[in-house]
């Protein structure tokens, strides 16, 4: 019979992902932001207290406690640094608690958002169920959060300090990963949107801004294909724009 526990997956300080060993009800935690997962394994005999993993140079790379454990929490408390630990614990309760986006957070992140559901719709892909909702820590960003089944999810954050343009580009790379996870488990080619100039093999175009607006870039010409939220399939309808009405 195997046991299944919940545990984190951390990000460690150089970028690296940590899994959790066989610690009924431990936690990894580093200086980064948490992501929850799940390990597997016959029950532990490990002892509760805490372990620290480190580098080849001796650095500080992950520590390892159980949430019962207060002198575990303490030093992990000194281990990191008031500051640091802090940060790390408030990004942790996210995880659980998600925080709300205010107004002016929520317009951010549907002005990026808005273009890029329309490509995936004239794509044929599922529109995804996007929460505005924070549940990590970041500065000068905006977070939300793609629903997925059975309490599953991606995050996903925008600059605060980029042009509107670039906003859209930075959120567009993060949707065609989602989009090639949804692809790859309906047995399709993950490449969203398909470059219609590279067909075999299927090659995703790139996105990035020219002129000051977003667009769907060949990453071999590096011709505009389409502008980001006029996306169009070959053969297809062609969607037309709205004209406003002279007054």
């Amino acid at each position: 019979m195997i046991g299944v526990r919940s545990c984190q997956l951390v990000a460690g300080r150089q970028g690296a992902a940590w899994a959790a060993g066989p610690l009924a009800g431990g936690v990894w935690a580093c200086r980064g932001s948490t992501l929850p997962c799940v390990t597997s394994g016959p029950p532990s005999d490990e002892p509760p207290g805490p372990y620290r993993a480190r580098g080849d140079d001796g650095s500080f790379l992950v520590f390892v406690y159980r949430r019962d454990d207060p002198a575990a929490v303490a030093a992990l408390r000194e281990e990191m640094g008031e500051e640091a630990f802090a940060r790390w614990q408030r990004g942790r309760d996210l995880q659980f608690s998600p925080r709300q986006l205010t107004e002016a957070e929520r317009a951010v992140l549907r002005q990026a958002v808005t273009p890029l559901l329309a490509d995936l719709a004239a794509s044929g892909m599922s529109v995804p169920v996007i929460l505005e909702e924070a549940r990590e820590e970041r500065e000068a960003e905006v977070c939300g959060w793609i629903q997925g089944p059975g309490g599953t999810g991606t995050g996903i954050s925008v600059l605060l300090d980029s042009s509107p343009a670039e906003r859209v580009a930075e959120l567009a790379e993060q949707l065609q990963n989602w989009a090639a996870d949804q692809l790859h488990d309906a047995g399709r080619p993950p490449e969203w949107p398909a470059c219609p100039r590279h067909p075999d093999p299927p090659r995703r175009p790139e996105p990035q801004v020219r002129d000051g607006h977003a667009a769907w870039v060949c990453w071999e010409s590096g011709q505009v294909i389409w502008p980001i939220g006029e996306l169009e399939i070959p053969g297809g309808a062609r969607r037309r724009k709205k004209r406003r009405r002279r007054p």
